[in-house]
């Protein structure tokens, strides 16, 4: 299967200047993204997570040229997004849509939601006749669960999850190929999570998605992902199906991780061993040599100070020097 997207050794650098510092000081770099590579099939979610700080969301945007990066994203097999000018750019984004991390926030406040959700129509097939761009919007509101006769209400009027499905339908209603979720569910209460993480589930089996899904909590990842991709300070760590990274994580990051997911039975719960990180995520812009995890992992050694691990493997891939010991007992 020939892959929906790729990202070649994604770089994302910030220059960053202290107040005081004179033009001619060199800014301080901070590494958010350092060499992160991965492939994304039709049809196909592949879930995102790690702690904040990790380079999610950045890579989220850098995917779509939101922040500059360096690197390649090669749409389809042949085109490189990175290289494109904004202006051809735009011929690629009604195929690539994104859902953001807080609902309202991402909605005009002077727009009804029947103008939010028929702006993209708007700007990207703008011959297009009212009439049936009132149709279409009317449709997607029935696919999201929002009812007809709230085509004229403004943002602020909605909860926080009925805004996130209005953002939904914004992002869907030009029937993109992928969808990008930054975090869409982190701001919600948990029962309206489910509700989000469903119609999405719903929608992509319906619509034939590709999905890119980022959040912090590992059982909505588990739920709704087929891979999962597991990030540290701006790199890759892990990335397997869902299935087999639950069953047998390799690397100790990861597995820190799981181990932290609570266990609905309080039995299992009470017995069940947590592995506890040392310390806080270093910083970016002094990220340590070698394999950046090691000043938290017990298992480092001397070469994990000298020598970055390469994201060895085929369909389970692990960048670690030690990787697979120590697992977490299901």
């Amino acid at each position: 299967m020939n892959a929906l997207l790729q990202a070649r050794d994604l770089r994302v650098t910030f220059n960053l200047r202290r107040e005081g510092d004179m033009p001619w000081t060199k800014p301080r770099q901070l590494h958010a993204l350092n060499g992160v590579s991965f492939a994304l099939n039709p049809g196909e979610t592949l879930g995102i997570v790690g702690e904040s700080g990790c380079g999610k969301s950045t890579l989220a945007r850098a995917l779509i040229q939101m922040v500059p990066a360096t690197g390649q994203v090669l749409w389809q097999g042949d085109t490189d997004l990175l290289s494109l000018s904004p202006q051809k750019m735009l011929k690629y984004r009604a195929d690539i849509q994104m859902v953001f991390q807080d609902p309202l926030a991402s909605l005009n406040p002077r727009m009804t939601i029947g103008q939010i959700i028929a702006e993209p129509l708007k700007t990207h097939y703008p011959s297009l006749p009212a009439d049936e761009v009132k149709a279409r919007v009317q449709l997607m509101m029935d696919r999201v669960g929002l009812l007809p006769n709230q085509i004229n209400r403004y943002p602020h009027e909605f909860s926080g999850g009925q805004c996130q499905r209005i953002g939904i339908a914004r992002a869907l209603i030009v029937e993109p190929k992928l969808l990008i979720c930054d975090e869409p569910v982190s701001a919600l209460d948990v029962s309206i999570q489910a509700q989000v993480i469903n119609l999405l589930a719903e929608l992509q089996r319906e619509l034939g998605l590709a999905m890119i899904f980022i959040a912090h909590d590992l059982s909505v990842v588990k739920h709704i992902s087929d891979r999962v991709m597991v990030l540290y300070l701006g790199r890759v760590m892990e990335v397997a199906s869902s299935t087999d990274l639950f069953q047998s994580a390799q690397h100790p990051y990861t597995q820190a991780l799981l181990s932290a997911v609570p266990i609905p039975d309080p039995i299992k719960q009470r017995g069940k061993q947590v592995i506890e990180l040392a310390g806080d995520l270093p910083s970016p812009m002094a990220p340590p040599s070698g394999c950046v995890f090691r000043t938290r992992c017990a298992r480092a050694t001397e070469v994990c100070a000298h020598q970055v691990p390469a994201l060895l493997g085929a369909d389970h891939q692990v960048a670690c020097h030690h990787a697979g010991l120590a697992e977490v007992a299901a």
